[in-house]
């Protein structure tokens, strides 16, 4: 499961990540260090053979659903890697090849989880941030007409180091891995689902800071023991 995450990134960072080239905009990404699903994250997809970097909605919410978003109930922001072909709300971008990545570090609290406990921070050994495998969507507010996309993590079984936090991990692709995942066919990507090594992640305890999303900041991902 993932369910809180770190964007704290830059636009070249993204870049850097997904391996876009081109000119950063004159202003810059506002880093965000504390994410909750239903609030807006930063995801790389694909549009017209270029990769694009664009603001989506943690939480997917499939396009036949006619509704404010306040009426869906169902927990979409992670989507299961052994469900995610058959899932009625995933099978659709999953078949239409709609896969992204999510740019992110993230917060996981050991289980079983105490109350006023603090959580791990995941970020990768060797890089800014990890490359989060996930699905896209474009779905139409029904009060504004308005276009909007939404997106879901796709988690995996753990490798041994998140093993010992809980039983599920985001699926985190190597930088040599992008092609394939953006213009693989599905039974192709579908093998790509799996645990990453667990060389590629440090985990490092923080503060119960990060509990409440209202907290933002630093101080988010500052070690406990600091």
């Amino acid at each position: 499961m993932c369910g809180r995450g770190d964007q704290s990134l830059t636009w070249s960072d993204i870049c850097e990540l997904s391996g876009i080239v081109g000119s950063p905009p004159t202003t810059n990404l506002q880093p965000v260090y504390n994410i909750a699903p239903t609030t807006t994250v930063h995801i790389v997809r694909e549009k017209d053979g270029e990769r694009i970097i664009e603001k989506a909605r943690w939480g997917l919410l499939p396009r036949s659903w006619k509704k404010p978003t306040k009426e869906w109930t169902y927990s979409t922001f992670n989507a299961r890697s052994d469900k995610v072909r058959e899932s009625r709300t995933f099978r659709g971008p999953w078949n239409a090849g709609q896969r992204c990545i999510i740019p992110m570090n993230f917060y996981e609290w050991k289980r079983p989880k105490e109350k006023g406990q603090g959580p791990f921070h995941i970020f990768p050994t060797k890089e800014v941030a990890f490359r989060i495998a996930g699905l896209w969507e474009e779905w139409t507010d029904p009060d504004t007409g308005e276009v909007k996309t939404t997106c879901t993590v796709i988690t995996c079984e753990p490798n041994e180091i998140m093993a010992e936090l809980h039983d599920r991990m985001p699926v985190i692709l190597g930088a040599d891995q992008l092609d394939a995942w953006f213009n693989a066919p599905p039974e192709e990507a579908y093998e790509m689902l799996k645990p990453c090594p667990s060389d590629w992640i440090t985990a490092n305890k923080v503060s119960a800071y990060v509990n409440s999303t209202r907290n933002q900041g630093p101080d988010c991902i500052k070690p406990e023991d600091e």
